[in-house]
């Protein structure tokens, strides 16, 4: 099919209102790890498995092979879209110090877990559910697999702490 002025005129339109109404839409719901996906995985591969290799935690603050005094600073001149930075910054922060636990353990049969959050859970109100029922997370990881508290809470939090860097309430 060839497109001709008309229907480039319509693209073109089109293309401006999408892009109108994600700005619009503002930064802050933008997904992290689709972003890290689109921009950054090709050169640095999975963003928790970059973290956990490449970066460490010294005195609170996130600190890369060669950028030990602002990771931060250099952040913010490696293509981020803006005013996602901090985004960037804490969600790195996150993985650094998350065992890989869901990798380990669950991704034989969930897969990546951002990918797994997305299709099987939603997050309202600060309120993780499971999609299909519309139960709490925490009430159906109690009868999950046999999984101690201790495991509960662990994949509760980081279950949390993806939907925020995912839907970004």
């Amino acid at each position: 099919m060839r497109i001709g002025k008309p229907e480039m005129r319509i693209l073109g339109l089109v293309s401006g209102i999408l892009l109108l109404f994600s700005s619009a839409s503002g930064a802050r719901d933008l997904d992290l790890h689709a972003l890290w996906d689109n921009r950054c995985a090709e050169c640095h591969g999975h963003s928790a498995e970059f973290a956990r290799k490449y970066l460490k935690i010294t005195g609170g603050l996130l600190q890369g092979r060669h950028h030990l005094l602002d990771l931060h600073r250099f952040l913010e001149h490696h293509y981020p879209p803006a005013g996602q930075v901090d985004a960037i910054y804490q969600m790195l922060l996150a993985q650094t110090s998350t065992p890989p636990r869901f990798r380990d353990e669950c991704a034989q049969c969930h897969g990546n877990a951002a990918d797994f959050l997305r299709d099987a859970m939603d997050f309202k109100d600060g309120k993780l559910t499971v999609r299909r029922s519309g139960s709490p997370v925490q009430q159906f990881l109690q009868s999950h697999r046999d999984l101690a508290q201790d495991d509960i809470l662990f994949y509760l939090g980081l279950f949390t702490r993806l939907a925020k860097e995912i839907y970004r309430p």
